[in-house]
């Protein structure tokens, strides 16, 4: 029972702030880290110079990033995404009150036209509600990832 209740807002404590979105969503970038050389996953979503949208990722500790195309609305999506979980509402920082030294780290930073939303934990994560926002996000991205095949793989670079 202690693992469920340590997710709890009691056993969590938090801090900063973030802006309400100014302008439309422009890049995403989540990270879910444990104690391995690579990320258990890593999502990077932006624009080139040419303006497509290219999805990055890594997953399951693998040393290799693959990049596709991403849909055109993908940012539309986003946004729609933000304000529906009201994702504005994270804290920047959320760890345990109990000294933890080791687990899960993980961050998202989602940039819009003149601000952005910058939120992370160490062994600690925020409200459900809000948590839920964020894997609305990262099911979505993964969803498009899932679609697509080899050949869809524009690039692969190593992670470091």
């Amino acid at each position: 029972m202690l693992p469920l209740l340590s997710c709890s807002s009691l056993f969590v404590k938090s801090s900063g702030r973030n802006p309400k979105p100014d302008g439309p969503a422009t890049s995403y970038e989540y990270q879910l880290s444990g104690t391995m050389r690579y990320p258990y996953t890593y999502y990077v979503v932006n624009r080139d110079s040419t303006g497509m949208v290219r999805i990055a990722w890594l997953t399951g500790h693998e040393p290799d990033v693959r990049v596709i195309r991403g849909p055109e609305d993908f940012f539309r999506h986003l946004d729609e995404l933000v304000a529906q979980y009201n994702l504005h509402k994270l804290k920047n920082r959320y760890l345990p009150r109990a000294d933890v030294r080791d687990g899960k780290m993980w961050h998202a930073y989602i940039r819009f036209a003149n601000n952005g939303i910058s939120t992370g934990g160490d062994n600690a994560w925020p409200p459900q509600a809000l948590r839920d926002g964020i894997d609305a996000i990262n099911q979505y991205i993964q969803s498009l990832i899932d679609a697509s095949s080899e050949e869809d793989v524009l690039e692969v670079y190593e992670y470091d």
